[in-house]
């Protein structure tokens, strides 16, 4: 017997065999068990999701002498010849070559000849859409109005280019595309049955490859078993189907939460070298700042279709993010995908884009940027990254603080330093209210995250904070600030205390919401003063 390959040889041959469209399958089950049965179906969804399969599933559930609740028994002579085509009472026409007028009044002539050996004469017209309109127009009554013995099957992948009174005449099934899940469960089973091993990262490439469509998954399959054997391993899919691995997704967005260039240059010298066209290659991307969103968001680990290693390493990596920046950069991507098909040279193009989202600083507020935060992150973006993605050590940390932490120390009041530090923490607990509400008249971008925080732990002369309810962008802007608070902690509590914040999950106390409400309150007071500052940093006017 000449080989078969895996899509054909497992393809399904019972409603319960469809994997991945139970609303489908179910409903038919259901019809055939209460006998009510339409003159005609129209089955639509993307390529590869089991239109076809269903089609020939709902002849043979028809046609069967010993069919039972829907189910066809697959071994008697009916069975058998409709799974092999050659049932004469079972016609399946392909629309887009037999897309005329003519055909269509061919099939108008053969269905009023009741059926050779089988209860129903059933026509499948696969990709409908690709008839003319005179074609559809041609079939209007027959499908509304067949003789008791004729059943039609409609099949697209375009369901927009049929038209409605054709839609109208039918009943209509949706397929869906189907989860990554399902593709490697099924994969494992038919691998299984075949003798055939092969690691759950291999089975997870090819479901992702093949886009939600089950016959591409297979088709890929056989490829793979093709070049690597009985035993497949993830180098050899990667090699065969040109795959990139989820690794280097992962260190493209590392490198630019890291800033670290000389990682992302190696990331784009691995994606040179495998030589995938760079469209396919943004599009991967592009899923991948998708998932990592999606990641981020509260129980938005369930909705990637995934498998559980690959949702945990999403949804623990998107913990390090900024949705915003993650927006800001799917949105660069994007623009990418589309314009590399229109540039002169697509791989200088996607190079140039990795270094820009490279340089991207991370979103601040208006707040931070009326504050005086704006010169420090101008100052950045004209800096030179270095290889590492960190600050130069061997400057020293005066010269590396911000001109604006500098600024603050020359206006502060002068106090000489304590020599006892002799301060409890509930001590410190006991004014930090007033201690928040002093910076936050001074440097508001600083006072308003910690009035956000408490006081945790008190270790020699390291105070430990704790901050609510805020980003990791947060705790970064205290640290960028230490020697400012410092400053001030020394003129409020007249004790020289060293400064760490960490992050809490913990619910936020309610003590600190009137700290927050007055630094409000402030804000709106100020208003002019608000627009004034905006129109001084943009250059800007006001219209009116």
């Amino acid at each position: 017997m000449s080989y078969q390959v895996l899509s054909l040889k497992w393809r399904p041959q019972a409603f319960d065999d469809v994997i991945g469209q139970d609303h489908v399958t179910k409903t038919l089950i259901n019809a055939f068990k209460k006998d009510r049965i339409a003159q005609g179906y129209i089955l639509t969804g993307p390529r590869g999701v089991g239109k076809t399969t269903t089609a020939r599933i709902i002849s043979k559930a028809l046609n069967c002498p010993k069919t039972k609740d829907g189910i066809p028994c697959n071994s008697c002579n009916i069975c058998q010849e409709i799974t092999d085509g050659r049932n004469l009472d079972v016609l399946e026409i392909d629309g887009a070559s037999n897309r005329g007028i003519e055909e269509i009044r061919s099939i108008r002539e053969q269905i009023k000849y009741a059926p050779m050996n089988a209860p129903y004469k059933i026509f499948i017209i696969d990709e409908v859409h690709m008839l003319t309109n005179q074609a559809f127009n041609a079939l209007l009554r027959t499908l509304e109005e067949p003789p008791s013995h004729g059943k039609f099957i409609l099949a697209t992948t375009d369901i927009h280019k049929v038209p409605s009174t054709i839609i109208s005449r039918c009943q209509r099934f949706d397929f869906n595309r189907i989860t990554e899940t399902a593709i490697c469960e099924r994969l494992s089973l038919i691998l299984q049955e075949e003798g055939i091993s092969a690691d759950e990262e291999s089975l997870s490439a090819i479901s992702r490859k093949a886009d939600g469509s089950m016959r591409d998954a297979l088709s890929l399959m056989d490829q793979v078993i093709a070049f690597a054997g009985e035993s497949i391993k993830i180098e050899a899919v990667s090699s065969v189907i040109g795959l990139i691995p989820i690794d280097i997704y992962f260190d493209y967005s590392e490198s630019i939460l890291e800033k670290h260039s000389a990682k992302m240059l190696k990331v784009l010298q691995i994606i040179r070298t495998a030589g995938l066209p760079l469209e396919d290659v943004a599009l991967g991307l592009i899923h991948h700042f998708r998932n990592l969103i999606v990641g981020s968001i509260n129980g938005g680990e369930d909705l990637l279709e995934l498998n559980d290693d690959h949702k945990k390493r999403y949804s623990e990596n998107a913990k390090l993010w900024d949705g915003k920046d993650l927006l800001r950069i799917s949105n660069v991507l994007n623009e990418l995908e589309f314009s590399l098909k229109r540039v002169t040279h697509p791989s200088i193009h996607f190079e140039i884009t990795a270094m820009k989202c490279l340089e991207m600083d991370t979103s601040i507020s208006i707040t931070e940027l009326l504050s005086g935060e704006e010169s420090k992150n101008i100052k950045k973006n004209f800096e030179p990254i270095n290889q590492t993605g960190t600050e130069d050590q061997s400057l020293p940390a005066s010269e590396q603080e911000d001109p604006m932490a500098q600024k603050a120390e020359k206006v502060s009041v002068k106090k000489p330093p304590a020599q006892n530090n002799n301060i409890t923490l509930e001590e410190i607990e006991k004014k930090w209210s007033k201690f928040v509400e002093k910076i936050n008249q001074e440097r508001p971008s600083i006072g308003t995250i910690l009035a956000h925080s408490n006081p945790y732990e008190l270790n020699g002369n390291l105070l430990v904070i704790k901050v609510y309810n805020l980003p990791k962008f947060s705790v970064g802007n205290l640290e960028r600030n230490n020697q400012v608070i410092e400053k001030f902690i020394e003129e409020h509590y007249g004790v020289s205390l060293k400064l760490k914040a960490i992050i809490s999950d913990e619910v936020e106390p309610e003590k600190n919401v009137e700290i927050i409400e007055e630094a409000v309150l402030s804000k709106e007071a100020n208003g002019d003063d608000v627009v004034t500052r905006v129109l001084e940093v943009f250059d800007g006017e006001i219209l009116r």
